[in-house]
């Protein structure tokens, strides 16, 4: 095959039609008319002596070639955008520019405030697009350059995604300052196994799982709500016999929090701390925009982390 005669812009094509599997969505995601992109579909079915995209009950679907050719697709036109990116100039203070961002609505309290301040600070002209999705899906949308950036805790992660380690929280129990079973603060294992639960829905923003360690032990609780967010849980717990689990950095700053008690889980094994990373694909590796922006919201984050561990050490 002569490369001469390939159109770079076919590979741009073919990424976005299999993303999308449909030709008016992905023409529209690419600003072409829809027989343009039909079009440069043929086109693809020459190159690659296959239909790429065939009809099915469910609609398009790609075929085994294009499968097989997507990712080796994908990281060709990642190569070629971080070569031209890698040199360009870029300047927060002159920029107009909009990234995308996941964090889940807790983190969103968290740190978000603090990140929004520094751009407005550095970057008046970049603006922030703000969503949340489970582990697993933010790398999909990460993968399908949805996202540009992600924050949380994630179990998983593909090997075509760059990751970096920005702080480390921990589980605690809650519950209300007058809750019968404390004492001075505490909770003994037969006190918290007896009262009722409220738990975070699992794969949100925790790789732990508190029901499997205390399986593991032979133990067992009982779960009376199971919610979405670590938000809803002080509401709940606040005036009530029930106890949750939260972050050890988030006591305090839900909306709903004055009147509770956090104290260490009473279970007698260590139960491993929370690992939070940022998330971006390989392709915006060398991008200098979003460099900056890695580095400014892991410096803001990390920032906010220093403050909060000074203030748990000097917590009577």
């Amino acid at each position: 095959m002569n490369l001469r005669s390939v159109d770079l812009n076919l590979l741009v094509a073919f990424d976005v039609l299999i993303a999308e599997r449909n030709v008016t969505r992905a023409a529209d995601k690419l600003g072409v008319t829809q027989s343009a992109l039909s079009h440069a579909l043929r086109r693809l079915r020459i190159l690659f002596g296959d239909p790429v995209l065939t009809r099915g009950p469910h609609g398009m679907q790609p075929t085994e070639v294009a499968l097989e050719l997507i990712q080796p697709v994908r990281d060709v036109l990642s190569d070629i955008h971080s070569v031209l990116t890698a040199r360009a100039a870029f300047d927060p203070a002159t920029t107009r520019r909009s990234f995308s961002l996941s964090m889940s609505d807790a983190m969103s309290i968290e740190v978000l405030p603090t990140i929004v301040r520094r751009l407005r600070e550095q970057a008046p002209g970049v603006d922030l697009v703000v969503s949340t999705s489970g582990p697993r899906a933010t790398c999909t949308r990460i993968a399908e350059d949805e996202v540009d950036l992600a924050v949380g805790v994630f179990p998983e992660v593909p090997a075509e995604i760059q990751s970096q380690e920005l702080y480390r929280d921990r589980l605690v129990c809650v519950a209300d300052r007058r809750h019968p079973l404390l004492r001075r603060g505490r909770m003994d294992e037969q006190s918290y196994l007896a009262c009722p639960h409220v738990t975070v829905a699992p794969n949100l923003d925790s790789g732990i799982q508190i029901d499997t360690i205390l399986a593991a032990m032979g133990l067992d609780r009982r779960v009376m709500a199971t919610v979405s967010h670590y938000i809803a849980v002080p509401a709940l717990v606040r005036g009530t016999d029930l106890i949750a689990h939260s972050r050890r950095r988030l006591v305090g700053l839900l909306p709903g929090s004055a009147g509770l008690v956090a104290f260490p889980i009473p279970v007698p094994v260590r139960v491993p701390e929370l690992s939070f990373v940022q998330l971006w694909h390989r392709r915006h590796e060398r991008d200098p925009g979003h460099r900056w922006l890695r580095d400014l919201v892991g410096d803001a984050i990390r920032s906010l982390a220093r403050k909060g561990g000074k203030a748990r050490r000097t917590a009577p």
